[in-house]
């Protein structure tokens, strides 16, 4: 299973009469304000009935691939897309206390509207729901239907649920949300704050699923994660002693606690191998381009705290797709942290046969305006610096992240020069020149192999 980000309109348009209840919606004032990247005023207005407005456009058109099957569609109150709140819907302060606006949430597939969707989240003060919980009514001001628990954001729609429609990926840059009102009291001031959108749970297609791929022969009964150098040992005569297992090692991080704010990741359970931060440093500075006083990476799973930044999950190394479950260290540069160098080391183990190639791979994910850069070094120092360090791979320019839900990269560097066993290396990642929050660089998937 995988899982899009929450991703923004970019167009909106009239409800009209799409919905079939009769009603000829008239779009919200401003509807245009929680469109992505849009600034200044941040909420669409409404002060009556039979307003009813469709955002759309969330997604470009291979967000979603071509060959997956949609499982579920949420419509999502997250970050502003300037991260500065949680997005909601509800009455303004200048709402009297006894004035009331009843909303209806559809969801749109590019051709066709959902029934009422039934309102999922938590109900706060002033909030109430009619019998079938499709009708929510706003009463009193500042009364805000929103993500008051940071577990959850879903307003409404599911991770396991299609709504009553046909979703296909290849009409994925169409796909919408409305939000209708359908009674007042009075003229309350009603809004739909930026932050507001879509999310998309889909599976993807097992190309070998029921396929016979060749026959074993007869006398090999099973053979997985089994070396080329140990099936060649196996299939000498009289060699009676197991030959020691090549480097494959991979770190995923899933022993590891998210860390999400702006401490630093303290390495444990199976990243025992890693040090994080200035632990890792040689002196005060990583000091490549000036002086930049030394931070860890974070560790995550889902998305990371700020919009518009990073990526979606961890990395399924079969595609470069996400798992929102799973967990990646990252670039926390919210709170004036991309002003810092980012520093993770790891230790590479003894090769057993130095004649052996051995490779660096690991996943990348750099989404946001305002991305720093990767460096990756190696040393025979446990504690290094860009002076005494040997500089592996610089990677300065990333394309084909235009949003997090946008596929992993996987990188690969060569260790050949460094497959001397009586010398024990090191290698950092080394991530700095972020401008803004938006500068949240992921890794996951590292994997050292020798073969």
């Amino acid at each position: 299973m995988a899982i899009t980000s929450e991703l923004l309109p970019n167009s909106n348009a009239a409800v009209g009469t799409g919905i079939g209840d009769g009603t000829n919606y008239v779009a919200w004032i401003q509807p245009q304000r929680i469109h992505n990247g849009a600034t200044g005023a941040s909420a669409a207005v409404v002060t009556s009935a039979g307003r009813g407005t469709l955002w759309s456009n969330c997604f470009d058109s291979s967000q979603i691939p071509s060959d997956a099957t949609i499982t579920g569609v949420e419509i999502v109150a997250g970050l502003d897309s300037d991260g500065s709140g949680n997005s909601n819907i509800g009455n303004s302060g200048a709402t009297g206390v006894t004035e009331s606006i009843t909303f209806q949430l559809y969801l749109h597939n590019g051709t066709d509207y959902s029934s009422p969707l039934v309102f999922t989240h938590a109900l706060g003060s002033g909030l109430t729901l009619n019998g079938d919980s499709d009708e929510l009514t706003a009463t009193g001001p500042n009364t805000r239907y929103a993500n008051t628990d940071s577990t959850v954001d879903t307003l409404a729609g599911s991770t396991t649920s299609l709504s009553g429609l046909s979703w296909a990926p290849a009409n994925q840059a169409s796909f919408g949300f409305a939000i209708t009102t359908i009674a007042v009291s009075a003229t309350p001031v009603a809004i739909a704050s930026r932050g507001l959108g879509m999310r998309v749970t889909y599976n993807t297609v097992d190309q070998y699923t029921n396929t016979i791929m060749g026959v074993a022969p007869a006398d090999i009964l099973k053979v997985y994660g089994v070396t080329t150098a140990n099936v060649e040992f196996r299939s000498t005569p009289g060699n009676t002693v197991e030959p020691a297992a090549i480097i494959n090692l991979t770190y995923q991080f899933e022993s590891e606690t998210n860390v999400v704010n702006t401490s630093d990741w303290s390495p444990s359970g199976s990243s025992a191998g890693w040090v994080n931060g200035s632990s890792a440093v040689d002196g005060t500075y990583w000091g490549r381009d000036s002086n930049k006083n030394v931070k860890g990476w974070n560790m995550d799973s889902g998305t990371t705290g700020s919009g518009n930044t990073g990526p979606n999950g961890g990395v399924d190394p079969s595609d470069g797709s996400h798992e929102s479950s799973e967990r990646y260290m990252y670039t926390e540069s919210s709170s004036g942290r991309n002003a810092y160098a980012f520093v993770a080391r790891l230790a590479i183990p003894d090769m057993n046969d130095t004649s052996n190639d051995l490779d660096l791979k690991f996943w990348v994910h750099a989404f946001g305006a305002a991305m720093g850069d990767l460096y990756v070094y190696i040393d025979d120092a446990s504690t290094s610096n860009h002076s005494s360090a040997t500089e592996l791979a610089a990677y300065e320019t990333f394309s084909g992240f235009t949003a997090t839900s946008s596929v992993w990269q996987q990188k690969t560097i060569s260790l050949n020069s460094y497959r001397d066993n009586s010398t024990d290396y090191y290698i950092y990642f080394v991530s700095q020149n972020g401008t803004s929050f938006t500068s949240d660089l992921a890794i996951d998937a590292v994997q050292l192999i020798e073969s």
